[in-house]
């Protein structure tokens, strides 16, 4: 079975193979599995999707180029592959390109106090100071107050239901006096 991420597997062409040989394993394969000719085969979408997503990535010249400088030392690099793995942005913090799958850990972001929580989401900081204390939302103690991190309130502000906004007093029924 062909790697699910290498282009070249999934079309059955080798990495030197020219872009008139690629084009051609990518029509046979696509008319082979396409799910209009295999319509009993509940696999054949699935794989007619997979050589496709192959095939866009490697069709031109320039999209194979960026493949493969991509596989070489980015996306689809591992850690350590390779080029700058940090930088420091107008002197200020150090960023770190190359940590693999704990780049989620460092991009959490700086501890926000629940006022400047509160901003990012548009939300009253007492709901964050509320969501703090029923323990939804985690926090530390800070010199500052609560801190809480920017990934975290994000997260629980698209859990949370919202009000419904209040009707003014322009649309709300008139009293029966």
């Amino acid at each position: 079975m062909a790697s699910r991420s290498d282009p070249y597997a999934v079309l059955g062409v080798a990495r030197t193979a020219t872009q008139r040989q690629i084009r051609e394993a990518f029509r046979r394969l696509a008319r082979d599995d396409h799910p209009d000719a295999n319509p009993n085969d509940p696999g054949a979408e699935r794989r007619f999707k997979r050589i496709a997503r192959a095939y866009e990535l490697v069709k031109t010249a320039a999209a194979r180029k960026a493949y493969e400088a991509r596989r070489r030392s980015g996306q689809f690099a591992g850690p350590g592959a390779g080029g700058a793995t940090s930088y420091s942005v107008d002197q200020g913090p150090i960023y770190h390109s190359d940590l693999g799958h704990h780049s989620d850990f460092y991009q959490a972001g700086d501890p926000l106090t629940i006022p400047e929580a509160a901003a990012l989401v548009g939300r009253d900081a007492g709901w964050l100071r509320r969501a703090v204390r029923e323990r939804r939302l985690a926090a530390s103690r800070g010199e500052r107050g609560y801190l809480v991190r920017r990934r975290d309130v994000e997260r629980l502000d698209r859990t949370a239901p919202r009000r419904a906004a209040h009707a003014d007093a322009s649309t709300a029924r008139p009293n029966d006096a």
